[in-house]
């Protein structure tokens, strides 16, 4: 299984380059021959791309892969890179690159020193034995044309490809030709999904295999649109997978997402024996508790102080999990591990819990939830419950009991249960369950300095980030971040603490006490005050009446501020800004100034709602938004007292 945080360490690689060319032959690669609505907007240009996969058997498979790319500007070189990851799982036996200047005149081939092998072990806190060759041919002026195949071996037939029409699905690529073909022999049937495809694949018969063929030409380069969703999600592409495979002796299917869960279930059974003196420190530790959810807790506890998470990817593609016994012995463990070690525990005592694979990352799109196929990076555990499900993240040493926030949670995934896999949606997380609630005194001074003492309650994912910084930093890092944070022109901070509240739903507490300069501006008689010093919203992005992709926000949050001004002596307010209040289907706003004795106090309260919406109303939410930064500039007027 992929994990996160991974590096290129470079090593040695000898490899055999074939001398015979295996592409561009007969092809005219001049930059001219190039229409403009293909160069147009366009960093690089695909002149053409095939990828054959060719199952043999269900063990098996022979991977042929061939392109050419133009590379217009040095934000197109990418395109033109050679990439192949490898494992034990892979054989590569062929690799041929060549270089063409703007004429379509060859100027060099691929030399053995130019191609490189790297290591995916992250180093210190990884255990890999996956590499990727990469091999980049540049030329000194720009545009050139990169030429390239290369052919490997497959014995990982769990994992069939997912075919991108746009390579890489970048942005500023136009495609003239692209094809995929996947060929099955007698017995075997493919399955796929086609997404946003201009034509339904070409199906043939021949000699007994079974040929599928997808082709698309004349892609025009696209620039991303902001807010838009991936462009894994816009550009066509097709995914592919088995029904029957084997892998290491390991035999399954996946037709369904029962299929794919009894296959993991098999891969990972006969795992989840502890030993001797686990056993008896598990019984220890829930000793006297009756409550199920008290025992899961006192386990997760343990489990977090007892072990850490190490990225093994040996085996099996990376799916199948150490045994409970060696983590127990090492102390250590990947996602995979951690979370059988404590799923053995668990049953120990008698409770039922299930792994839970899933797509993890804050930035991650969900899975093709109606393609069953391994589409994950992570696992964790679930703890079926009468009142409410527990889910847990094994792999962190600070994670809140039953928190899965923005890593993992509000998408689909699998439950492997004993009946096979189970599709879930993780929980989804409410404006009102991810708050930022700050409550400020600011004592003015006459010379434009104040005293601020602020206390900011986070909640939910709101407060991941205070979180990490509680966890990852010393305090003087910690100083600098809420110096950052919080945006004013000059602060020297007094003191400053954190308060972290553990739970389902998190939160942490920060109390700031600082002094600020120029906290206001002053003109003869008069001072002015922007009221909402510390959560402005000051960016908009331009209006677009012919965007062509719908858009995302994507999340929910909540934001409440009370700020009270304790205004100098001398000085009375001349003017406060209306009570404002803005309501649409991306959200609301409000917020209003009031004076009370000698102070003014200022609350604002801005809701934003996650969604994805139709490119028809961007420009209502590119107003919505210009509103929101114009009320946040409004200021307020003190005056001298005559």
């Amino acid at each position: 299984m992929m994990e996160y945080k991974k590096t290129w360490i470079k090593r040695v690689l000898t490899l055999s380059i074939i001398v015979s060319p295996l592409v561009g032959y007969g092809q005219n690669f001049a930059v001219a021959t190039l229409t403009n609505e293909l160069t147009d907007k366009a960093s690089s240009v695909v002149r053409f791309h095939h990828t054959e996969f060719v199952v043999k058997d269900m063990g098996q498979a022979l991977v042929k892969i061939s392109g050419a790319v133009t590379v217009l500007d040095e934000k197109g070189e990418r395109q033109a890179a050679i990439v192949i990851p490898y494992n034990k799982f892979t054989t590569i036996k062929d690799i041929e690159a060549q270089l063409y200047d703007a004429q379509g005149q060859r100027v060099k081939r691929l030399k053995r020193s130019e191609i490189e092998s790297f290591s995916t072990n992250s180093g210190d806190n990884s255990i890999d034995d996956s590499f990727v060759k990469v091999a980049m041919l540049k030329h000194t002026t720009y545009p050139y044309t990169v030429a390239f195949a290369y052919e490997f071996t497959t014995r990982n037939m769990m994992i069939y490809p997912t075919w991108e029409a746009v390579p890489n699905n970048l942005p500023r690529t136009a495609v003239e030709h692209s094809s995929l073909t996947v060929t099955m022999p007698q017995g075997l049937k493919l399955r796929y999904l086609e997404q946003n495809m201009p034509s339904k694949a070409a199906i043939t018969e021949d000699g007994g295999q079974t040929k599928y063929t997808w082709v698309v030409k004349n892609i025009k380069a696209i620039e991303e649109e902001p807010y838009a969703p991936s462009l894994s999600k816009i550009l066509p592409c097709v995914y592919t997978g088995p029904t029957e495979f084997m892998v290491e002796g390991y035999r399954g299917n996946l037709s369904t997402w029962t299929d794919f869960g009894m296959f993991y279930r098999e891969l990972n059974k006969d795992r989840y024996t502890l030993p001797p003196q686990t056993i008896n420190k598990v019984k220890e530790l829930i000793k006297g508790i009756d409550n199920p959810q008290e025992k899961v807790q006192k386990l997760y506890a343990y489990l977090q102080g007892n072990t850490r998470y190490v990225s093994i990817q040996l085996g099996l593609g990376g799916w199948q999990s150490m045994k409970a016994e060696e983590v127990a012995t090492k102390g250590y463990g990947d996602c995979k591990a951690l979370t059988t070690y404590l799923g053995a525990m668990l049953k120990e005592v008698g409770i039922k819990s299930y792994p839970v694979l899933v797509k993890a990352g804050a930035d991650e799109s969900d899975i093709q939830s109606t393609f069953p196929s391994f589409q994950f990076n992570h696992l964790f555990l679930c703890v079926p419950n009468q009142k409410d499900t527990i889910w847990l993240e094994c792999t962190s040493q600070t994670a809140p009991f039953g928190y899965l926030g923005s890593f993992t949670g509000d998408r689909h995934a699998v439950l492997i249960t004993e009946n096979g896999g189970v599709l879930v949606k993780t929980p989804s997380y409410r404006p009102e369950d991810n708050q930022q609630l700050r409550r400020a005194l600011v004592n003015l001074q006459e010379n434009g300095e104040a005293i601020i003492d602020m206390i900011t309650y986070y909640k939910g994912i709101q407060q991941e980030t205070v979180s990490g910084v509680m966890h990852v930093y010393g305090k003087e890092e910690q100083k600098k971040w809420l110096v950052k944070s919080l945006s004013l022109s000059s602060v020297e901070i007094l003191k400053f603490s954190f308060e972290e509240h553990p739970s389902a739903l998190p939160a942490v507490e920060e109390k700031v006490h600082f002094f600020a300069k120029n906290v206001y501006n002053k003109s003869s008689s008069r001072l002015f005050l922007s009221p909402n010093q510390f959560n402005v919203v000051s960016t908009v992005p331009f209006p677009n009446a012919s965007r062509k992709y719908d858009f995302e926000i994507s999340s929910n949050y909540l934001d409440i501020d009370s700020i009270t001004y304790i205004v100098p002596k001398g000085y009375i307010a001349e003017y406060l800004p209306e009570k404002s209040n803005l309501v649409s289907k991306f959200g609301e706003y409000e917020a209003e100034a009031q004076k009370v004795n000698d102070r003014i106090i200022y609350t604002r309260k801005m809701k934003m709602k996650k969604g994805l919406y139709p490119a028809s109303a961007f420009n209502e939410w590119v107003e919505f938004r210009k509103k929101i930064v114009k009320l946040d500039k409004n200021q307020i007027v003190l005056v001298q007292e005559k």
